[in-house]
């Protein structure tokens, strides 16, 4: 309102973290009355990138051969049965199972987002670069219109796509499917982590432990001991 592009914007950090971080902000107001704030580490997350089996595309007749030829009885008299079936049935599913890999990096696609959102968000990027380079009033209410403009179609794309879903929804349409395409929307990656379980008040985060957790009380569960 004021045509000045100088506000305060802080950010707090715990001094033990803040020479591991980057400051800087973003030079797009991106729809927004400020800049965006955009925070750099060079902390690395050890967490590997999410991977999916693309069944679809598997060579089943391998699959097949190879699992006849590879799990066979023998498998039983090693040191570790169990595990050592698990790996030799991964291991084949590695050579006739192709996977798709999921960057950490870059973001998922919306399925909202089409040329109609581009151009908006172009033209209010070009509007802001004006405004810039000249802040007269002129300027300030093209940019306002054109920033108001890209909001009203970028809405409606969502509600759009939203609506185009939810009429496409029968009473045989998986609860999977749904919550699947509310994180394409909302553009939050899909992810097939276990996370976190909590037992007798302590957390368990690592995998393998959950696993075993879960699969030793399904078979407490199923056991004799349960029947009468």
């Amino acid at each position: 309102s004021h045509h000045s592009f100088s506000v305060p914007d802080v950010s707090i950090c715990d001094p033990s973290l803040a020479l591991e971080f980057e400051w800087l902000t973003h030079n797009d107001l991106c729809g927004s009355d400020h800049f965006p704030i955009i925070l750099k580490t060079s902390l690395r997350d050890d967490e590997p990138a999410a991977e999916h089996w693309k069944f679809d595309r598997a060579d089943w007749m391998s699959f097949r051969t190879l699992c006849v030829s590879r799990l066979s009885d023998e498998l039983a008299l090693s040191e570790d049965p169990v595990a050592q079936f698990t790996d030799t049935l991964i291991e084949i599913a590695n050579q006739t199972i192709p996977k798709s890999h999921i960057s950490k990096n870059k973001l998922p696609k919306v399925p909202w987002f089409n040329d109609a959102c581009k151009q908006a968000i172009k033209e209010r990027k070009k509007a802001q670069r004006k405004l810039f380079r000249n802040p007269t009033a002129e300027n300030v209410l093209a940019f306002k219109q054109l920033k108001a403009k890209a909001r009203h179609i970028i809405k409606t794309q969502k509600k759009t796509s939203w609506q185009n879903f939810c009429s496409s929804l029968t009473s045989k349409t998986k609860p999977k499917t749904v919550w699947k395409a509310i994180r394409k929307i909302k553009g939050k990656k899909s992810t097939s982590s276990l996370g976190h379980l909590k037992v007798n008040g302590k957390l368990l985060t690592d995998k393998k432990q959950i696993a075993n957790l879960l699969a030793s009380t399904i078979s407490k569960n199923s056991s004799s001991q349960h029947y009468s």
